[in-house]
């Protein structure tokens, strides 16, 4: 008996779904593209439990004819394409003819269409099996209902993540669409909740404030240029609004959503020359170009694309980011002149003598100088109340290091090892107000104050999350933030891991919460800027990550809020930073990996000299 077996019309149907169909998202965008391609101004997207329940897609587009309904849901089935030759000129979003078929098998699919001439038809598919076709009343334009995806290839679904994640994604991937659309209505609703609303105003930057916020859409900068084959045109993110990971980074070729090695490192390259932070940047980058320069049958969810010459497109979005950037720069710091005053020249009237009513001299008055005195008093006081509350502010991030007669190391968090790991040295002073200089006999020891206080809090904060109980303090005014729908969705997500850790959030609208509470070691700081980089620091784990890793990352994120450097300390303060930092568990380097101290030998010293050789 042979070898070689055929296989079935049912097998490698769920093969082709294998490629196109990897997870809800897949099906969200093949059919989101398809009723662009249908000339839809109005789009409408419900999902329920991640896609998995369901998704459903209705669309003002053409429709579908009624001897089509049913040949659109054959294998390479398309109304893209005839020949091999138009591969090379696509102007669709679609093409291949393997989505709804790939769809179906996997699937209970159902469908309703009608275009201006026809009256509407229905039909149901489930496993690939047609269950019915019928007339169906109903306006110009597509509706189609997926439930239960994968309900036939349950190995299919171990392998997806939760509701919310996927649910998150599926967000992602109709916003960052809706972008590169702007002149259509987006409508999508995850479980029953409006998360995403545009209006189709033609603006791109609009979209961008409804996807992400009005803190983005104020912080961008405009770009655009335009070569022989091709032209550039979007949005460049400020340093203020850079994140810790690329979720913020988006691009359109021919206003397909791809990925794309060049041209993300051309923009980041660009906007590294104007960041003093090693960051990510928002951009929203989109490219048109002529079809037959590059090929977007590379990948079989035509998520990566390949340009004829690399290199050309490299040096062209480089440098249009970059002029951008330095023009917007620029114009920031752009102070506008005064204009000189101007004098209308007062004429003599022709009768009547001119009257000038000469001004009194109110500070003999004694009343207007009692009132004179009040005021210098008021402001005097101010003036005290003012640097009464900077010093305040600038001793508070040290309230922790005092004390008078017990020492740091006697309290309750840790008693468990109290062995000090290196001996207490003598203290120097302080140099740049960023080390501190010290010694232990012939030995010079010196220590960065911001990571040794950063370890300190970090091991502190660790072990607070571990017992339960995160020494919490209230806001008294609520930071509000506006999340993208992907941060929102992952707040959600990790909504009980935050409150673990000390953060505690409201729901405020429309993917805006409120912070009410945070760790009280954050002290009088901005919450916004960390809860960024928390989400970032989850974001980055990927799959599959237990709470423990992320309790991990938001301490690392949080505790960045320790003693700055360039700050000055007392010696008293020095003293105990250091006496504390000996009797934690690793006090050699800070939670991300820098030393907290370096040791010079006299010997190193003699060789610097060239004392000895």
């Amino acid at each position: 008996m042979g070898k070689i077996n055929l296989l079935t019309k049912d097998t490698f149907n769920k093969i082709a779904a294998g490629e196109v169909v990897e997870r809800p998202a897949s099906v969200v965008k093949e059919l989101v593209e398809n009723s662009i391609d249908a000339g839809a101004t109005e789009i409408y997207v419900e999902i329920q439990s991640g896609g998995e329940e369901l998704i459903k897609i209705v669309d003002n587009g053409e429709g579908i004819l009624e001897e089509d309904l049913r040949n659109a849901f054959l294998p390479h089935a398309t109304s893209k394409i005839r020949t091999a030759d138009d591969l090379f000129s696509i102007h669709t979003m679609g093409f291949r003819g393997e989505a709804l078929s790939s769809i179906a098998s996997v699937s209970k699919i159902l469908t309703r269409s009608k275009t201006k001439e026809q009256d509407g038809r229905e039909i149901l598919i489930e496993g690939g099996e047609i269950r019915y076709e019928k007339y169906s009343s109903m306006d110009q334009g597509t509706l189609m209902e997926i439930r239960d995806l994968f309900y036939n290839v349950p190995a299919r679904k171990k392998f997806l993540k939760t509701p919310s994640r996927e649910g998150a994604i599926i967000s992602e991937i109709v916003s960052k669409i809706s972008m590169a659309h702007p002149s259509i209505s987006f409508f999508l609703v995850v479980d029953g909740k409006e998360m995403l609303r545009t209006y189709g105003t033609g603006n791109q930057k609009d979209v961008i404030r409804q996807v992400y916020s009005k803190k983005v859409h104020d912080h961008v900068f405009y770009f655009e240029n335009h070569f022989d084959s091709f032209s550039i045109f979007g949005f460049i993110g400020h340093e203020e609004i850079s994140r810790g990971s690329r979720a913020h980074e988006t691009i359109f070729v021919n206003k397909r959503l791809v990925q794309s090695k060049v041209i993300t490192t051309a923009a980041e390259k660009a906007f590294k020359s104007f960041a003093t932070v090693s960051r990510f940047p928002f951009f929203v980058i989109n490219i048109g170009i002529f079809p037959e320069l590059i090929d977007v049958n590379i990948h079989p969810q035509k998520a990566e694309i390949k340009f004829e010459d690399d290199a050309h497109m490299f040096k062209s979005v480089f440098g249009t980011i970059h002029q951008s950037l330095r023009e917007g720069l620029q114009e920031t710091f752009k102070i506008q002149e005064e204009e000189p005053d101007r004098y209308e020249q007062l004429r003599q009237p022709e009768t009547g003598p001119v009257r000038i009513d000469i001004p009194v001299d109110l500070k003999k008055d004694p009343r207007v100088m009692k009132i004179e005195e009040d005021r210098k008093a008021l402001d005097a006081m101010r003036r005290e109340s003012t640097l009464r509350q900077q010093d305040s502010l600038i001793r508070e991030p040290y309230e922790a290091l005092k004390a008078e007669d017990v020492p740091v190391v006697r309290s309750e968090e840790y008693t468990v090892n109290p062995t000090a790991k290196f001996p207490m040295p003598r203290i120097i002073g302080q140099f740049r107000a960023t080390y501190i200089l010290t010694e232990i006999q012939d030995e010079l020891y010196i220590f960065d104050q911001h990571a040794a206080h950063e370890k300190i809090n970090f091991e502190k904060y660790m072990e607070e999350i571990k017992k339960g109980h995160v020494a919490a303090q209230g806001l008294l005014i609520p930071e509000i933030l506006d999340l993208s729908m992907d941060d929102y969705q992952l707040y959600l997500e990790n909504k009980e891991v935050l409150k673990e850790a000390g953060f505690l959030l409201e729901e405020f609208g429309d993917r805006s919460v409120a912070i009410r509470e945070v760790p009280i070691f954050l002290g009088k700081t901005e919450a916004a800027p960390y809860f960024h980089e928390i989400l970032d620091n989850i974001r980055n784990l990927g799959k599959g990550s237990k709470e423990e890793v992320k309790y991990l990352r938001i301490a690392t994120a949080a505790c960045k809020a320790s003693i700055k450097a360039y700050e000055e300390l007392t010696m008293e303060e020095m003293r105990h930073l250091i006496e504390t930092l000996r009797f934690i568990e690793e006090p050699f380097s800070c939670p991300h990996g820098r030393p907290t101290l370096v040791k010079l030998t006299e010997k190193d010293m003699q060789k610097m000299f060239r004392r000895i050789v």
